[in-house]
């Protein structure tokens, strides 16, 4: 398949590279064209100029001694950088920009335009006939940003003392690390391999390890966290406790330690880490933060010069979303950020563009839908779970959305009307499941409505109590504010349907609390994950059924799936099964088959998988999303022509950050 004039066809259209890759089994992959570039640079390295100079003046080791044997060969995008610079960001002030506009080193990573999953930290992997065992060849004589060897030991400390820690991960590994929620056995064979083994086969594992929690299996250098374990050091972790008045140690380890997409994470300038930039200073209830180049970063470009280009990466706080877009406007931010870069925002960064001396580049984004609304099926209150399982429900909801409007008013015209499906450009799209009950047809939501809340003589719905049926949805306002507009609009069309209907906005730090509420109505989530392979890995999601954290309160049937699959599980407090429809069974059925199976046979129930979904209707959402884009800076160059934003795919940072670099 040829791709696209942005090169990003494979991505979004094809699964036969991932697929085979899994079922390569007993073949090592290692990419000619990087191993080629890594034995030409045999011969020797250069490095940054204040590099060399530490080095000529005795302080820091020569480059040669810095890299591994074979360092991680980068291509860039346009050309050969150059040396210099600072790259300018906005931020929040919690995470350092969620780690994908800063950096992206897992085990392994997937490649630029998304069509594969290639080497990272590790130099090349071996599968198992079977699909159950993964090793991981590591880079020999690759360093922490210390100094100090990284190796199969870092790994199996993250695995032991961190990520199958119950002191530190109370709710034990993350979901994306088990198979079936059954985790693996993680084994050094020597000192640069690692053995992840799984008692049924994983299909899923690599494009797994390649999303940002990937990223956690090399986040904890084993000198230096050490001095963090309860076990290890008890004396030590009760002091710098008792210091700050903690009490709970996970609590106290996630605040002060952390791991992937936590603020804590690079809050301690003397953490060594394996990133390109490494920080200077703590980060939290900082103004200004500034992460210098990591003299030990363990990739080099084709002509043998270490990377990162860039000298520094520089962050401004700037809370305010409207703060950020007049920084990008105006030229002071190098890359604008997602939260800036939307469609509505569009036509005043193409009028800036000559002012602000940058340029835009087009940024495909892998969400499937701008909002995602769920209702709790499993509600509290009988009437309401029997109405908001009732899928004529459900239906006569979407066709009360005008969503033509609110494409054309709210995103300017951008995207098309959709449901939570996987987009058209992946393999998994399914035509009936993306497109039903998208119509804005108040006769025919009418229709629908009057089978499970029919009008009453005062032209007021009523449930199947008989009495005046309300309910409640609950938004972050803001994540994303033109969920707000979008719902300002969707109010007015449900309430011309009967609805009688309660939308309330919350902020970032009360919409968790909100959603998850017992009694809570509905809630709204952008949908994510859904070209490409991605849809993959987002089984949970589609059903709106996502482990702990569902949209609308579902916990009965996944209470009863976790019985299922574990008659023996304890059950979260307050959690009584609930059996679902036979569909619905099938489909938990499925979500626990599909990474068990690899290539033509995932393929099969994958697309049953959606046909079921496209059958039960569980979720509605808006639009696919599109117009979206960056504003780079006009010397900034080896930004590739599109970018792809993404969460699976943590996008932009595959793009290779590391080989950016400025031209006068």
């Amino acid at each position: 398949m040829q791709k696209d004039r942005f090169g990003l066809t494979r991505l979004l259209a094809t699964t036969s590279v991932l697929l085979s890759a899994t079922a390569m089994s007993g073949t090592v992959v290692v990419p000619a064209q990087a191993q080629d570039a890594a034995n030409a640079c045999a011969s020797g390295y250069t490095e940054a100029p204040q590099l060399k100079e530490m080095v000529d003046a005795g302080t820091l080791p020569d480059v040669a001694e810095r890299l591994p044997l074979e360092p991680l060969v980068i291509q860039p995008a346009e050309e050969i950088g150059v040396y210099g610079g600072q790259f300018i960001d906005s931020w929040g002030g919690g995470n350092i920009a969620d780690i994908r506009q800063f950096g992206y080193e897992p085990l392994v990573r997937w490649s630029v335009d998304g069509s594969e999953v290639v080497p990272g930290i590790a130099k090349s992997w071996d599968i198992s006939e079977d699909a159950k065992s993964y090793t991981f060849h590591l880079r020999e004589g690759m360093k922490w940003s210390d100094g100090q060897p990284f190796t199969a030991d870092d790994i199996i400390f993250w695995w032991e003392r961190v990520e199958n820690n119950p002191k530190v991960m109370t709710g034990g590994p993350r979901a994306e690390l088990k198979n079936n929620g059954a985790v693996p056995t993680v084994t050094k064979v020597d000192d640069y391999t690692v053995t992840f083994a799984y008692d049924q086969p994983n299909g899923l594992f690599l494009q797994n390890m390649a999303g940002p929690y990937g990223q956690r299996a090399v986040q904890f250098p084993k000198h230096y966290m050490e001095q963090f374990d309860i076990d290890l050091n008890p004396d030590g972790v009760a002091e710098m406790m008792a210091a700050v008045n903690a009490t709970d140690y996970a609590a106290w380890w996630k605040g002060n330690v952390g791991s992937y997409n936590d603020p804590a994470q690079f809050n301690d300038p003397k953490r060594p880490s394996i990133q390109a930039w490494i920080g200077t200073d703590s980060i939290l209830g900082k103004e200004r933060v500034t992460f210098v180049r990591n003299p030990y970063y363990f990739a080099v470009d084709p002509s043998c010069q270490q990377l990162p280009y860039i000298d520094e990466r520089v962050w401004t706080v700037a809370a305010d979303p409207e703060v950020t877009l007049l920084q990008a406007i105006q030229g002071q931010i190098t890359m604008s950020p997602r939260n800036v870069s939307t469609p509505q925002n569009r036509a005043v960064f193409f009028d800036n563009q000559q002012a602000g001396d940058y340029h835009l580049v087009p940024a495909t984004s892998c969400d499937y839908n701008t909002a995602v609304l769920g209702f709790s099926v499993n509600h509290p209150d009988p009437v309401k779970a029997e109405v908001f399982g009732s899928k004529d429900f459900r239906a006569g909801v979407s066709l009360a959305i005008n969503r033509q409007e609110i494409i054309d008013t709210i995103y300017l015209g951008q995207g098309e009307p959709f449901q939570p499906a996987p987009l058209p450009n992946s393999p998994f799209y399914n035509e009936k499941l993306a497109k039903e009950f998208t119509d804005f047809d108040l006769a025919a939501a009418a229709e629908h409505l009057d089978k499970i809340i029919p009008m009453n003589a005062d032209g007021v719905r009523v449930g199947p109590d008989g009495k005046p049926f309300k309910f409640s949805v609950e938004i972050n306002a803001d994540f994303k504010p033109d969920t707000v507009d979008a719902f300002q609009l969707i109010e007015r069309t449900w309430k011309e349907a009967g609805l009688d209907v309660t939308v309330n906005y919350h902020s970032d730090e009360l919409f968790g609390n909100a959603r998850a509420k017992p009694d809570a109505d509905a809630a709204v989530w952008v949908g994510e994950n859904g070209c490409g392979q991605l849809p993959l890995l987002n089984l949970g999601r589609f059903m709106n059924d996502y482990g702990y954290w569902s949209l609308g309160n579902w916990s009965g049937w996944a209470a009863w799936d976790i019985k299922r699959l574990n008659p023996d599980a304890e059950l979260p407090e307050g959690w009584s099964p609930v059996e679902p429809p036979a569909n619905v069974q099938r489909l938990y059925e499925l979500r626990s088959t599909i990474p068990t199976t690899v290539g033509e046979e995932q393929t099969k129930l994958m697309n049953e998988f959606t046909d079921l979904l496209a059958e039960e209707f569980l979720t509605i959402g808006i639009a696919n999303p599109a117009g979206y884009y960056r504003s780079v800076k006009n010397d900034l160059h080896n930004v590739p022509a599109e970018l792809i934003e993404g969460w699976l795919y943590p996008g932009p940072a595959p793009a290779n950050f590391a080989t950016f670099f400025f031209k006068e």
